[in-house]
């Protein structure tokens, strides 16, 4: 850990970063596998009280504030009125590859299959079988994976170049090469190695770097960034 996050776990506790969140969670008996990341820690709330009923997978990606229970404390309202403690706690679990929209709250007992995709703001409650987008409240299948990623890949061009459109209104310029760390692959050369260089953190992302390398000329319109550059003007 660098003596930067050292110095913010000692003054924010244990939540002041990704690391030092994940680390306490594993410590105290939560399951969770491999590449998880908390966006915002601080602003992330999950449940402690039952670790054992925690699980999360490998390749989750939480943004925040996020929610994540595994119980629920409306018994005490049964117990003013009826006079019994009815206990609701509940096994949680986020699978493999997941990613939790900003502001979403998993509820006690959830269940998120892999390769889900939560939006922004729902409340996921029971059973999501997984390989698609959910959003709402409740937290509803809005389309497969498949129909997500095709939507997604006819869109790469035309957001590309009203990027570049809007960085130049606002600055003045073209944006530098680097800025286009989520459009590049419209004008990856995978054997550039200046290029692999600069990219280098986005093509490791999820452990997929030979899949990513391998997929490159999936998207690729162009021959560098010189003539996508060039496109953007005349359009």
């Amino acid at each position: 850990m660098k003596f930067r996050d050292k110095l913010k776990v000692k003054l924010l506790g244990y939540r002041a970063t990704s690391e030092s969140y994940i680390s306490h969670l594993r410590k105290i008996g939560v399951k969770i596998g491999e590449d998880v990341v908390l966006f915002r820690p601080l602003n992330t709330t999950i449940d402690i009280q039952n670790p054992h009923l925690l699980e999360i997978g490998s390749h989750v990606m939480i943004t925040g504030p996020v929610t994540i229970l595994t119980h629920d404390y409306s018994w005490s309202v049964l117990k003013k009125v009826y006079g019994e403690i009815l206990g609701n706690q509940k096994c949680t679990v986020l699978k493999d590859n997941v990613f939790v929209g900003w502001g979403a709250t998993i509820l006690a007992g959830s269940y998120v299959g892999k390769n889900s995709i939560i939006g922004a703001g729902s409340i996921v409650s029971g059973h999501l079988e997984g390989n698609a987008i959910y959003a709402g409240n409740p937290a509803r299948k809005i389309m497969s994976l498949d129909e997500y990623y095709r939507k997604r890949k006819s869109k790469q061009l035309e957001e590309a170049v009203d990027y570049v459109k809007k960085y130049e209104d606002r600055f003045g310029c073209v944006p530098p090469i680097e800025k286009m760390d989520e459009y590049f692959y419209l004008f990856f050369d995978p054997m550039d190695k200046e290029q692999k260089e600069i990219f280098d953190y986005k093509l490791h992302l999820m452990g997929n770097y030979d899949e990513c390398i391998g997929k490159s000329n999936d998207l690729a319109k162009f021959k560098n960034y010189e003539e996508f550059i060039y496109f953007c003007h005349k359009h």
